[in-house]
């Protein structure tokens, strides 16, 4: 196979979010078949560990922490002596233009070779729109939430400004591709995000574990006050199970008071953030996902592919993508407590649905292994004329 030229488009290269660790399994496996990859970042988050591999190249446009403005109409706020506004306005499009050369001669290193543009967050774009009319430069758009959790957002709008130009428009799920066919895009197509790992665990070792278990950042649309509240509320039921939920971020204050209100410091435990995440969840027995609003989650992803049975609230089209309700996991409404909680019951509860959908979880994944992915990424090359 040819060597291709791949580049990822992030927002910051060292985010830890789900779509930083789709783009760095992604490209490690690029690079393992020989391909040309790195990484163009618009900003950095400071001092904080990525998840990509130190061998592959990171261009940064703004080191200083800069984050562009939402731009406004200039004239009308002169008119109204909004100077201030006015001088910021003009600050961002100082800056855009001076970048957008940067990032011309960033990609003119590559002559007229191919090179297959990721834009992992539609963000980005605005930075490589005069890339758009080139030839050799074959740009692949991705939104990593649903639309659902995007609309009304400037994601959102910006998606319409600028995926409707680019080769392909990937989705997560048939529904969300269906929905923007029909507002009139021509280029989607459905890629499901790879899990990075696949190894399956003996269901009695899993359920011997006794820990329902939890990961993302931490924050309000996570959903895990609801979690915390669900388990509290058959805690008595299951009295040798315990409650683990992996991630940082600013509700990690909340969280604990909620937690020791409910008097619950030795059964549930915010385990802070994981270098190691298949090792969490092979020491766990099943995995609950409680969000309010998500794309294709790969918590739910990573669970089963080490054979964990899943419980999650019905927060995005992927997530029945992902589950198959009754056989190896169980979906309930956002924020509703009560079937949560019963659903964790029954799981604990039931070492026989539990050892059955634990067998089936495993058995779905296989849809989610990296090298599967990874040759519909090299069949979505050539079509877009990387042969």
């Amino acid at each position: 196979m040819k060597s291709k030229n791949i580049v990822f488009l992030l927002n910051e290269y060292n985010g830890h979010g789900g779509a930083q660790r789709v783009a760095s399994i992604l490209a490690d496996e690029f690079i393992k078949d020989g391909n040309n990859v790195s990484v163009l970042s618009i900003n950095e988050q400071k001092d904080a560990p990525s998840y990509f591999s130190e061998d592959i190249p990171v261009k940064v446009l703004h080191r200083d922490g800069y984050r562009a403005p939402n731009p406004i109409e200039i004239s009308s706020n002169f008119k109204a002596l909004k100077f201030g506004k006015v001088g910021a306005e003009l600050k961002r499009r100082y800056l855009l233009k001076k970048k957008k050369t940067e990032v011309q001669e960033y990609f003119d290193v590559y002559g007229e070779q191919t090179v297959f543009l990721i834009a992992i967050q539609v963000y980005g774009m605005q930075w490589i729109e005069p890339l758009l009319f080139k030839q050799n430069i074959k740009i692949i758009g991705q939104s990593h939430e649903s639309v659902a959790a995007s609309r009304g957002s400037r994601r959102y709008k910006n998606i319409y400004k600028h995926y409707r130009q680019v080769s392909k428009f990937l989705l997560l799920t048939q529904k969300d591709a269906d929905y923007f066919e029909r507002a009139g895009f021509i280029n989607t197509a459905v890629l499901h995000n790879p899990s990075p790992f696949r190894a399956q665990v003996a269901p009695t070792k899993l359920y011997s574990n006794k820990t329902v278990v939890s990961s993302g950042r931490l924050v309000d649309g996570k959903g895990f006050d609801i979690l915390i509240e669900a388990f509290t509320k058959i805690a008595e039921d299951i009295p040798d199970w315990k409650l683990h939920i992996y991630g940082e971020g600013p509700a990690k204050k909340s969280l604990k008071n909620l937690i020791n209100i409910y008097d619950m410091e030795d059964r549930i435990v915010l385990k802070g953030q994981t270098e190691n995440i298949q090792s969490a969840l092979t020491q766990s027995s099943f995995f609950v996902l409680s969000s309010k609003a998500e794309g294709l989650p790969m918590s739910l992803i990573e669970a089963q592919s080490c054979g964990l049975p899943c419980i999650s609230t019905d927060c995005a089209p992927g997530i029945r993508e992902i589950l198959d309700e009754y056989k190896n996991g169980y979906i309930a409404p956002v924020d509703d407590v009560p079937l949560i909680a019963r659903h964790i019951r029954r799981l604990a509860q039931n070492p026989e649905i539990f050892e059955s959908f634990s067998h089936d979880a495993y058995t779905n994944s296989a849809k989610f292994e990296k090298n599967f992915i990874k040759n519909q990424w090299y069949d979505l090359f050539e079509e877009l004329g990387g042969k």
